[in-house]
This record gives structure tokens, C-alpha cells and sequence, in this order.
């Protein structure tokens, strides 16, 4: 290399294995900040009076044990939590408090108990129903004691086999079977009738004999007591153990809003029964934050650790609830200024930042503009023609912007980028469906995509296809998956964003899906077969109407069809039962399907979904802006489920325009989209800009010359390394994970080393010589070299740093420049 080109080279290699290492650092800095110690609890903010919530209390016996939180109420009338301060003081002797602030019933009666905290002081109401003690009951007290200390977890005795001998069901998901184990098996020696306090199941977890597990329980506690009184009184097992688990749960408050890190909020969580009773489950209630280096959970109080939102899934017998957590942290100085509202994306982004005092970016300028509609909209760069030609177009920047998005917007290189995701999602690939079936499938797909097909009837028309494999290429979806619980497994994570499977061999343990729920739904396809047609290469998927049911492996009874919620279909009306269940699945009243592609689509354009990770929605999963989800998800379901109308709207708002640079609001924000956020290339992504920048052809495997590597049917790609290396899935699942964007070392050594780079710089015919050979001037030599690779103007800055010199060296010295700027950062990452 010339000694200038050397130089600039390794700046900029450098600045990019920068970038890489800053990148484990802030990976290794996030494990550092999870075992930090919370930060001190900040000062008392001036408050007026205090409050209770609730304001009375109703204790229906003397186990009913209940706790109420106490505000801190401002004179803006916004509170904070002062139960870590309140103390209780028994007024009459019908009620006690006890160090935790449970309140128990003594007395039949009605009476107060004064609360005060932080120097104010309120009464509280209480009436004791029944101060007797009922007897305890096996489902509704002591098996959610199994489940708070972790008895009946993955870890412990929930493990597929148990642990010693000794098994319980998952999370406690089956009361019958884990009775039997209990009181049943090993000659009754977990439960002593006779000595109840030498019951294995209290000498073990008490540490009193060798235990694994440890000390979990402590003898004299409630949870102790308990269990001790329910083998007292017999060791009984429910009579309806169905109506002794709850219907659902209230947690209180559902939306957590703390002004300092540090600050704390105590959750209370109320499980409500079938028979109208509630009851107060915080004790034993399993709390946990999907990020604890923003908000912890100690005990049942939240504690916030810096700024930034978090969500803590409360989860208890079954039942699954949610409170989001807010810590503001200080925002000293923050005006805010709400960006222009091109459509309702704006608008609903523009409330949540103001909510959180978050000023968005800037918009972006217009090279940066292009080269980000390329590449999301068609997988490829702008060539230096189209680059340099929007750029000094002097029509006014939104209206140029909106007329290059509609000239994409299904263009050819849009539909070969578009339909090569869904190749992705549907598995296309020769391991399963052979040579015949994957490019016929691969060219359906293709062919949906350039008709812009009704979503609706696109997931139709892939559930109830039948017939031949060459002749009706849908049918290649169902013989991807081809076993019965894959395709539910598969159509629910695909088409409905969540994920079906962890219930196959027990009730789900962070949701509400049941075990009976999948078979229920794999009941659906039971009769659907497959048999090889006269054809080379042909299956033929057809139903058997002489019959073919499942079982539950769990009951071995034969299972009717049923949808896991919602109504559901009639089954036996339809010709096949494929056909009642993508009714259901495709019904504009499902609350999964619509609003599970517009998540998925949004986060094509920003990098993460408005629910993250897009095909796992669940309770303790929530969006991070639910009204602009169901604002998108009701524009998609009135446009007729109109995927370019979607597309549209999300890139024509003002949001998606935004600069990649942050501000001081909005620099540490990662979730709400107030600013761009640089996504490295896909592996076709990046094989099509080399090919562009130098005016090459992308070279692959298993393709004519010529040809995108998006084209390339199949998910199996032997013989294309770096398309392996850099994240192209062999499409096996039904994950959006499967295809990776991560950055490595390895990933960076590829590209200096590699050939992809190299050959293509280094080619006697591609575009960077003819460049050279036809531009005696040297500035703009380089002006084209930046327009080629990065799609932008070189700055004042950068021209000065380099000089290209005269005679046969300028040909080497352009390659090496070129060769420097596709090593870049700017280069490697869609901004």
C-alpha cells in the first residue's frame, strides 16, 4: 500500500476493531452492572399527606393476611411509595400488623389500626369476618409455597427427572400428581401422619436432614407452620382442586413510576377465585425484572437502579401478571421539544418521549436517508449514480424522500429482499423439501410478495394448502414441518408471535399456555398425511378422512380440536379442520395475528420490535409502546392486512427518518426509538455492497453469475462461507434468531483478510479502475470513491487527508482507499 492509503487504512480499520471491542466491553460492563449494589436511597421529596391503598381492609378468617400500600401524596397530586417507612399501631384488638406490614385478623369485628410514616399519620379501617383458623388446603397454601422457595423449579425437583428420586411437576402444574409423590411414594416417608414434624418434606427443606437444595425453609415461620398444620390435620388432598388456584391476578400498582434510582415501590398481588374470593399472594408470589440492571426486585419491593424502563413478570400457580417500571432519573434542564408528525407513528412516539423526557434526534440528511431506504427496502446500496443524484436533488427533502420510497416500495429488488425473510420464516430449504420442492416453493413466495397478497390470505393459503408439492408449491410450508406438534409449535410462533412449545410436556412455565392447549391445537392436523406422488421429487399432502387423532400422552385420551383462546371454530363444519383453524387464526378479532406482523415488520426498520423479542409476546413480555402497536395494528387490519400499506406508513413517518446521532436526552436510549440505531448488514446485505460499490458480481454458490444472493433458494449453503459466517440461517426454525447479526473479531479479521473485499478491489476490470482511467481529477476520484461505498459526500476533512499522487500509483492508491472505507464502520452498519 502507499504510505498515505496506509495511514488512512489504519485509521480507519482501527476505528472499526474499536467498535467491535466497544461493543464487548458494553456486553461485559452490562454483567458488572447486574451484580452492582443499588444505588443509596434518595431523600424524601416534600409531600402533604399520606394515603392507603386500599383504604379499608376485609379479613375473611385468620389466614387471611393482607398488606396495604402507603403514599406519599404531593401537592401536584402525584405520590410515591412510603411503605418501607409505615408503621402500624393496633387502636382496638381485632387486628395486628407484623413486622412485614401483613395485617392478620385477632377478632370477629370492626376496628382501626393507625399508620404512620415519614412523620404523617391515617387510619385505617379493618373488619374481621372470622378470626377462626380454616383448614389448610393442599392446592390453594401449600403448593404455592413449593413454588416460592423453587421446590417444584426447572433447577430443583421440577427437572424432567427430578432430582434423587424425588420429582415434582414443573411450577407446580399438576396438584394431583405432585399429592401423589408426596403423600404416596417412598413408603409415605415425605409425609408422617403420625409425627408430622419428622415429615422428610419439613426435615428436608429446614436442613435437618442432608438437602441439596440447602436451608429453604426456616422452622416457626408461616411457610413452616403451614405445611406443618395441613400433615396434622391429615395430609388431605382437595376435593375440586381446579376452583383452589386462582382465575387471575391484580397487581398493585400496575405501572411503577420512580423519580430516582434508588427510589423503591412495593407491589402488592392479589389473586382472585372462581368463587369470588381474593386473596392477598404477595409472599409467595415469584417476582422477577427482565432488566436488573434497571429496576431489582428485593423481596416484593422493586428497587430502581438507573434510568431507563423496565418490566417485572409476576408469576403465581399458574397465573401471570405484569408491572412496568419507569425510573426518570435526573432530567435537570430537559424543555421539551416534540419532533414534526408526518403520520400517527409520530404522534404516539412523540408522547411516549415526552413522558419519559427524551428529546429526539435530528432528523437525517439525505445521503443518510438513501442508503438506509436501500438497504431496508431492497437489501441493496444505492449505486454512486442514485446516491450522488438524490443528494443534490434540490426538490424539497420530504417530498424526494416520499417519491424514492413509492419507487421501491415493490420494485423488483424490493420483492427478491422481501420474499427472501420470508423464505427465512417458512424454512425453505432442500434438507427437507429436495431440489424440485425448495425452488418451487422459494418462486410461490416470490411471486405473493410481487402481488402484494393479502396477509391474511397469504397465512390462509399456507394452513390449508393441499395437494401436489410441485403443483401446489404452499403445500412445501406443511412438509417443512411436517410432524404434527412442529406445525402448531410453528404456526403460533410464526403467525401469532408466541411461542407454543415449552407446553408440550407440561403447562408452560412463564405463561398461560397449558399442556392440554397443545395437543388441543395439534388435533387440528392430526389427519393430515403425506405420500410420495409419480413424479421425481413429488409428495403429495393430503387429509385422511378415514380418521387419525391425538392423544395426550399425559391422559392417553384421544384429543378434540380446540383453539387455546378466543372461540372456538367449528371444526366439523369445514371439508378439513385446517380450514376451521386458519379461520380463527386469521379473524381480525385474533389479538395476536395482525398485531404480531406489524411487530415483526417494525423491527425490519429499527432493529427491535415494539415487543422484543418480536415472536415472544407474553404477559411478562409487554410493548414498549403499546398504543402505537395497536394504532399500527388497526391501520394494517382496516388497509385489508395490506403489507406495502404498512410498510409505507412505517417508513414515511418522521421516526423512521431519524439521525443515528443522539443528544443528551436521548443518548442512553436503546427502546423508544427517539433515534436511528446502527444495524450491521446481513450477510446478503453486505455480499450486494461490495458487489455495488465495485462494480463486480456477487459471487455464489448453487447461482448463475449475476444473480443476489437473496435468490439463492435454499437455506442450505455449503461452499458459502463467509454467507455462513456472517448470519444467513440454514432456515431449520421458526425463529427470527436463527438469522444473526452479531460482531466479532472474526467477523472483522474476514473482511480485512477475506476474499470478498480483496478480489473485489483488487479486479482489473471493475469499477474503481475505470474510474481512475477516465478522472484525471483526483478530488473527484475520491468524491466518487465515497459516493460508491458509502453512499455520501466525502467532508472537508477527509479530502485533505488524502492524496492519490499522479501516474500508474493511482490505480493502487484509489483500491487501497476503497478497500479502507468497506472496512469501516459506515460501511459495515445501516444507519
Amino acid at each position: 500500500m502507499m504510505g498515505w492509503s496506509m495511514s488512512v487504512s489504519r485509521n480507519i480499520i482501527l476505528s472499526s476493531l474499536t467498535a467491535l471491542l466497544l461493543l464487548g466491553q458494553s456486553a461485559w460492563a452490562k454483567k458488572v452492572e447486574q451484580s452492582q449494589p443499588a444505588p443509596p436511597r434518595p431523600p424524601l421529596p416534600e409531600f402533604v399527606s399520606i394515603q392507603l391503598e386500599p383504604d379499608s381492609l376485609v379479613l375473611g378468617d385468620a389466614r387471611d393476611a393482607r398488606q396495604v400500600l402507603v403514599w406519599g401524596v404531593k401537592k401536584d397530586g402525584t405520590k410515591f411509595d412510603l411503605s418501607y417507612q409505615a408503621s402500624f399501631q393496633e387502636d382496638s384488638p381485632i387486628a395486628v400488623a407484623d413486622a412485614t406490614g401483613f395485617i392478620s385478623g385477632l377478632a370477629a369485628g370492626e376496628g382501626t389500626l393507625t399508620v404512620r410514616a415519614a412523620g404523617k399519620e391515617v387510619k385505617l379501617p379493618v373488619r374481621v369476618l372470622n378470626a377462626d383458623h380454616p383448614p389448610v388446603r393442599f392446592t390453594r397454601d401449600v403448593m404455592p409455597i413449593l413454588s416460592s422457595v423453587g421446590c417444584n423449579a426447572g433447577t430443583c425437583h421440577g427437572a424432567a427427572k427430578g432430582k434423587n428420586g424425588f420429582k415434582l411437576s414443573l411450577r407446580g402444574y399438576d396438584p394431583q400428581f405432585d399429592y401423589n409423590v408426596l403423600v404416596n411414594e417412598l413408603q409415605g416417608r415425605r409425609v408422617n401422619r403420625v409425627e408430622p414434624a419428622k415429615s422428610l418434606m419439613l426435615l428436608k427443606p429446614t436442613a435437618q436432614a442432608p438437602h441439596e437444595g440447602g436451608l429453604v425453609i426456616h422452622e416457626g415461620t408461616r411457610q413452616y407452620d403451614t405445611i406443618l398444620h395441613w400433615i396434622e390435620q391429615g395430609a388431605k388432598f382437595d376435593p375440586d382442586p381446579a376452583s383452589a388456584r386462582p382465575d387471575r391476578l391484580e397487581v398493585l400498582p400496575h405501572d411503577v413510576a420512580l423519580d430516582l434510582p434508588g427510589r423503591t415501590q412495593r407491589l402488592v398481588v392479589m389473586a382472585h377465585y372462581s368463587d369470588g374470593a381474593t386473596r392477598d399472594v404477595t409472599r409467595d408470589a415469584v417476582l422477577t425484572s427482565n432488566s436488573t440492571d434497571t429496576a431489582r426486585v428485593v423481596g416484593s419491593e422493586i428497587v430502581g437502579m438507573r434510568r431507563g424502563e423496565a418490566a417485572i413478570g409476576i408469576r403465581y400457580e399458574g397465573n401471570y401478571g405484569v408491572a412496568n417500571v419507569s425510573i426518570m432519573g435526573d432530567r435537570t434542564g430537559f424543555v421539551w421539544t416534540p419532533m414534526p408528525e408526518y403520520n400517527f407513528v409520530d404522534e404516539h412516539i412523540n408522547a411516549k418521549l415526552e413522558k419519559m423526557k427524551i428529546l429526539p434526534s435530528d432528523e437525517c440528511a439525505d445521503a443518510e436517508f438513501a442508503r438506509r431506504i436501500y438497504l431496508d427496502l431492497t437489501g441493496l446500496t444505492p449505486t454512486a449514480h442514485q446516491a450522488q443524484a438524490f443528494v443534490e436533488d434540490p426538490t424539497p427533502s420530504r417530498e424526494k424522500r416520499q417519491k424514492l420510497i413509492e419507487k421501491l416500495l415493490g420494485s423488483g429488488d424490493f420483492v427478491e429482499f422481501w420474499s427472501n425473510k420470508w423464505a427465512d420464516l417458512l424454512q425453505c430449504n432442500s434438507k427437507t423439501l429436495g431440489e424440485d420442492g425448495v425452488w418451487v416453493f422459494r418462486e410461490w413466495i416470490r411471486e405473493a410478495v410481487a402481488q402484494n397478497m393479502p396477509y391474511d390470505q397469504f397465512v390462509r393459503t399456507l394452513i390449508t394448502a393441499e395437494g401436489s408439492s410441485l403443483d401446489n408449491p404452499p403445500v412445501n410450508y406443511m412438509r417443512t414441518l411436517r410432524d404434527t406438534g412442529k406445525i402448531g409449535e410453528d404456526v403460533t410462533q410464526t403467525f401469532l408471535g408466541f411461542r407454543f412449545s415449552c407446553n408440550k410436556c407440561h403447562d408452560h412455565p412463564f405463561e398461560r399456555w397449558t399442556m392440554s392447549q397443545y395437543y388441543q391445537l395439534d388435533a387440528f392436523f392430526a389427519r393430515l398425511k403425506f405420500k410420495p406422488g409419480m413424479r421425481p421429487g413429488e409428495e403429495i399432502v393430503y387429509d385422511n378422512f378415514r380418521g387419525g387423532e391425538i392423544t395426550n400422552p399425559k391422559t392417553n385420551a384421544v384429543v378434540e380440536p380446540k383453539v387455546p383462546y378466543g372461540q372456538n371454530p367449528d371444526w366439523k363444519k369445514p371439508r378439513v379442520r385446517e380450514d376451521a383453524l386458519a379461520d380463527w387464526v386469521v379473524d381480525k378479532g385474533n389479538p395476536f395475528f395482525a398485531k404480531s406482523y406489524v411487530n415483526r415488520v417494525w423491527s425490519y426498520f429499527f432493529g427491535r420490535g415494539i415487543i422484543d423479542p418480536v415472536d415472544d409476546i407474553r404477559a411478562s413480555n409487554p410493548p414498549i409502546n403499546p398504543e402505537l402497536l395497536d394504532a399500527l395494528t388497526d391501520d394494517f387490519v382496516k388497509s385489508g392486512f395490506d403489507v406495502q400499506h404498512l410498510i409505507r406508513t412505517i417508513v414515511s413517518s418522521r421516526t423512521y427518518n431519524l439521525s443515528f446521532r443522539p443528544n443528551q436526552w436521548n443518548e442512553d436510549d436503546r427502546i423508544n426509538f427517539s433515534h436511528a440505531i446502527p444495524r450491521r448488514l446481513s450477510a446478503e446485505q453486505m455480499m450486494n455492497a461490495v458487489a455495488i460499490s465495485t462494480g463486480t458480481k456477487a459471487r455464489v454458490g448453487g447461482l448463475p453469475e449475476g444473480l443476489r444472493p437473496e435468490e439463492l433458494a435454499d437455506g442450505m449453503i455449503e461452499g458459502n462461507d463467509f454467507l455462513k459466517l456472517f448470519g444467513r440461517p440454514k432456515r431449520e426454525t421458526a425463529c427470527e434468531c436463527e438469522r444473526t447479526s452479531n460482531v466479532s473479531l472474526a467477523h472483522a479479521l474476514n473482511l480485512i483478510n477475506g476474499h470478498l473485499i480483496s478480489d473485489a478491489v483488487d479486479s482489473p476490470e471493475n469499477a474503481i479502475t475505470r474510474l481512475v482511467a477516465r478522472e484525471s481529477d483526483n478530488q473527484k476520484v475520491i468524491e466518487d470513491l465515497y459516493y460508491m461505498t458509502l453512499n455520501r459526500p466525502p467532508t472537508q476533512a477527509e479530502l485533505e487527508s488524502v492524496e492519490l499522487g499522479a501516474g500508474p500509483g493511482r490505480v493502487a492508491a484509489a483500491q487501497d482507499l476503497a478497500w479502507a472505507l468497506m472496512n469501516s464502520p459506515a460501511f459495515l452498519f445501516n444507519r
